[in-house]
This record gives structure tokens, C-alpha cells and sequence, in this order.
């Protein structure tokens, strides 16, 4: 496993810079964002060396920050454009109610590849050109329903997950194409002066092996200019220790950091149903931290109390990784976002 010296700095830019742009993305196509952002990188290297260094030498919090407030996600389990748009259109009403306005940030889960097409949780075969159209109608109504609020931005992220056989190097680069096709699309509406849209894959050691789960992210890293935000779990990652120990099937704590963190496009909003996840999720950072230069540095966490009780609240969630990640200077850091999945 190589070291990656100065992948920390390189991510930070890199993440940070393509925000500022998706801000303004009614003068960027997504290729854009990346060419600018890739001139910005070797620009930005010096001007954040010592905001990377006082980020590695925090001392232990001792107060929990607050937690944001939370965005929910969604199911997808129709066809629906008009449900997908009056989702989208909640989520503006929603951003705008606040003062000043805020930025949210939602996934929409489509279920698996499958075949040619994406395979719902709801047991309905739909196209990629279906995918498309639901998520073209989410950025529809939330730009309609932000009505005077033009500064909110809403960070809008298609999903599926590494369940199955049709995971691939292939479906890996017609996902991240899908999501430049809804980008385009987006941008000749003028939707994209606020919603910037990215993949996401509920990456799970469970589901299938990492050399196949790599083959996917490999696939949508070809396409160029786009992240994915990884909203999986860390079945069966140490909980207490962060020397690339074993996960499930096959995984380790580099592979989880690798699909999470280490591949460019890579961006993490794990789940956080119990407490374990937050400490598993916490030794993945240490172990990029620790082995690849590279703290896993979080979205914030994602969590599923509405769909089931039994599981961590939004705020129980986010204390729980808070804290863990904040127990330890290597990993200390501020989240930005709360998620939470819902049914359509």
C-alpha cells in the first residue's frame, strides 16, 4: 500500500475548492470544476499547510459541536417525477426557512445495477434514463421552491449500492456518466446556480468483495470531475484498534479507508446506527491518519431512526462520531452536514 505524502493537502484543496465552484455552478459544467479546481491544487498547497497541520494537532474537544440540522435522504421506490420533484421542492422550503439560508445536502437511493438497468428496493426494474429524469425533477423543485433564497445550495447525490454481480468497472462509469448527463441537464435549466450534483454508493464489505466494490469506484473515477459520497457501513472493522485490522468478507481497514477517502472522488457519510459503527468509522480515520498520511475526514453522519426506532437518533449519531473522531488529535475535526434516510 503506497504512502500518499501529501494526499491530505491534495483532498482538502481539492474537496474544498470544488465547493466554492459548485456555488457558482451556472458557470461551471462539472469537467470544468475539475480543471479549475486541478490548476487551484498545486496554487493552494502552501496557503493550507498550516491549516492541515493545526488540523492534525488539535487537542482533545471536550464539548460536543452542534449538530446541523438534518437533511433527509430517500428510498426511491417509484417512478414518480412529480414525487421526486415535490421532494426536491420540501427540501427547498426547507433550506430557505432558515436566516440566514442554509446548504443541505441529500441522497437519492436507487437500489442495485442490474443488468443494463438499476434494480429498485421496491422490486421495480427502471432505465438509467428514468434515474436521470427523478433526479432532474429533485433539483427542478428544490430550485423552484427556494423561491427568493438564491444563495442556498443544495448538494444532490445519486445512489446505489455494491449489492450483486452487475458491480463493475462498466456500471462504475455509467453511474458517474449519469450523473454528468443530470449535471448538463441541470446547468441548460439554470439549476445548477444552487444544486451540484455527485454519485453515492452505499458501499458495504457485506454486499460483495472490495476487489469487485474497487472495480466499480475505479470505473467512476474515469470519469473525471465528479465525486461520490460513500454512505456504507464498516461491517465487522475493529472497534478499538486501527493497524489495517480485518472487516467482513475479506475487507480490511484500507480498503474501507480506500473506497471512503482514498479514492479522489471519495467523500464519506457512513452510517451510524449504533454505537460501534461511530468507533469503527473513528478507526478507519486513525488508520488513514496513522498509515496513509490521510485522515478520513467526515461529511457527517448518516443515520436511519425513522425507519427504525431501534437505531440512533440524528443527534445520538452525530455525538456518538463526533466524539470518537475528536477523542483523538489525528483525527479531530468539524462535520458539516447531518443525514438521515427516509421512503420516498
Amino acid at each position: 500500500m503506497p504512502q500518499h505524502q501529501p494526499y491530505l493537502l491534495r483532498k482538502l484543496v481539492i474537496v474544498g475548492v470544488t465547493r466554492i465552484l459548485r456555488s457558482i455552478g451556472s458557470l461551471f459544467s462539472g469537467r470544468a470544476i475539475f480543471e479549475c479546481v486541478r490548476v487551484l491544487v498545486l496554487a493552494s498547497m502552501c496557503a493550507l499547510l498550516g491549516v492541515a497541520v493545526t488540523m492534525h494537532t488539535m487537542p482533545k474537544a471536550f464539548a460536543v459541536a452542534a449538530k446541523p440540522q438534518t437533511d433527509w435522504s430517500f428510498y426511491m421506490l417509484s417512478t414518480s417525477t412529480t414525487t421526486a420533484y415535490n421532494l426536491g421542492c420540501n427540501q427547498g422550503n426547507f433550506d430557505r426557512s432558515f436566516s440566514p439560508p442554509i446548504n443541505s445536502e441529500v441522497v437519492l437511493d436507487f437500489g442495485q445495477h442490474y443488468y443494463g438497468n438499476v434494480y429498485m428496493l421496491s422490486g421495480i426494474t427502471i432505465t438509467h434514463a428514468q434515474v436521470q429524469a427523478m433526479a432532474e425533477a429533485f433539483a427542478h423543485g428544490y430550485w423552484v421552491c427556494t423561491g427568493s433564497d438564491s444563495t442556498s445550495v443544495l448538494t444532490l447525490g445519486i445512489g446505489i449500492n455494491n449489492y450483486g454481480i452487475w458491480v463493475t468497472y462498466a456500471n462504475g462509469q455509467t453511474w458517474a456518466n449519469d450523473v454528468a448527463a443530470i449535471q448538463s441537464y441541470n446547468q441548460s435549466q439554470g439549476y445548477t446556480s444552487q444544486v451540484g450534483m455527485m454519485g453515492a454508493g452505499d458501499l458495504e464489505p457485506g454486499w460483495n468483495s472490495y476487489s469487485v466494490t474497487n472495480s466499480w469506484v475505479q470505473g467512476f473515477s474515469s470519469v473525471k470531475g465528479y465525486d461520490y459520497l460513500d454512505f456504507g457501513s464498516a461491517d465487522g472493522c475493529p472497534q478499538y484498534s486501527s493497524n489495517n485490522g480485518s472487516c467482513n468478507n475479506g475487507w480490511n481497514q484500507y480498503d474501507e479507508w480506500y473506497v471512503s477517502w482514498g479514492a479522489l472522488p471519495a467523500l464519506p457519510t457512513p452510517e451510524i446506527y449504533y454505537d460501534a459503527l461511530a468507533r469503527q468509522w473513528a478507526m478507519i480515520s486513525l488508520y488513514g491518519a496513522q498509515y496513509q498520511h490521510a485522515t478520513v475526514y467526515m461529511q457527517g453522519p448518516w443515520d436511519e431512526y425513522d425507519l427504525d426506532n431501534s437505531t440512533l437518533t440524528s443527534s445520538q449519531a452525530w455525538n456518538d462520531l463526533w466524539t470518537d473522531l475528536n477523542n483523538n488529535s489525528s483525527t479531530a475535526q468539524s462535520m458539516i452536514y447531518s443525514l438521515e434516510i427516509h421512503d420516498e
